[in-house]
């Protein structure tokens, strides 16, 4: 049977795996709904795991254990249980364990580059990851929207809604931001927004939408988004200081990744600048590759502990 190499990207809206031969030629790519590990449970994910990953084997006329390599990089695996629950579910379809690599799907930016390294995520939710020299992984925040996620675009879509609420109290002024939330969202009274915010608070992407409107009020000058944006980039920054003190790192590969540090650039100026000033060995860049394709390269450098 021909053997393969596979890497699988499974956030929590779609999945993707991609699959090539030994010799690094492109066999197929896929994509299927996809699941958190952690949110969804072990049972769900089972199937979309499988939904994913059979069908296109078959298609490919390939089979589980003739693969030499595959990485699941997967949203939700946040405990060595998870990972090994995980484990599970690809042992079960025919994988070989020496062969099976799982990591949370932010973390797989530290397995395509030197040591030491960090990756520093912000999206809907952010968490920053660390790899030492000797291959061990740090994490600091990304546990959930309530106790953590500081810097995302759900702490900044939050403190929009707070400001906002705040103008509409008449305790303060946003020139820019508030007219803009108004018009936009149709939110137009304190009933409005608490309304909005019961209803949605642990729908964390529905409030990390209105980071988008700090981001225009921002660049047309708005202090109040500025000073939201500053509160955002200090917390950002304080899950890579405390990363790199657990690592005992000041100098390190720093990967810039997700929505809010790839799309917002006075975000990411901002956490760039204090990281220059704090930490000037550390060297940043937001990879130039894909999920879906670091975790096929990890394993084609079979750059990974069984």
């Amino acid at each position: 049977m021909k053997e393969y190499y596979a890497g699988l990207d499974v956030g929590g809206t779609s999945g993707r795996l991609k699959i090539c031969d030994l010799s690094g030629k492109v066999l197929g790519e896929f994509t299927a709904p996809g699941c958190s590990f952690n949110t969804d449970g072990a049972v769900k994910s089972r199937l979309r795991y499988r939904d994913l990953v059979l069908p296109a084997l078959l298609k490919q006329n390939l089979t589980p254990g003739s693969c030499r390599g595959i990485c699941v990089a997967a949203s939700g695996i946040d405990s060595p249980s998870d990972e090994q629950e995980c484990r599970s579910i690809f042992e079960e379809m025919g994988f070989l364990p020496d062969y099976l690599m799982v990591v949370n799907d932010c973390e797989v930016f530290l397995y395509q580059t030197r040591l030491p390294a960090l990756v520093l995520v912000s999206g809907t939710g952010s968490v920053c990851f660390g790899r030492d020299e000797t291959g061990i992984t740090h994490r600091t925040g990304g546990w959930n929207h309530i106790v953590s996620d500081e810097g995302s675009g759900f702490d900044m879509g939050l403190k929009v809604l707070k400001t906002v609420g705040s103008e509409l109290s008449g305790r303060s002024k946003s020139p820019v931001l508030t007219p803009l939330f108004l018009k936009t969202t149709g939110l137009d009274s304190l009933g409005k927004i608490d309304d909005y915010i019961n209803d949605n608070l642990m729908e964390k992407s529905q409030i990390a939408r209105f980071s988008l409107l700090a981001y225009q009020a921002a660049a047309s000058g708005d202090v109040t988004a500025i000073g939201i944006h500053q509160e955002c980039a200090d917390a950002l920054w304080g899950l890579i200081r405390d990363t790199a003190a657990k690592m005992n790192r000041e100098g390190a590969d720093l990967w810039l990744w997700g929505s809010l540090l790839v799309k917002n650039h006075i975000l990411r100026e901002m956490v760039k600048g204090k990281v220059h000033a704090e930490l000037p060995g550390m060297r940043m860049d937001i990879p130039q590759i894909t999920a879906l394709d670091a975790a096929l390269q990890a394993v084609q450098k079979k750059d990974y502990i069984c």
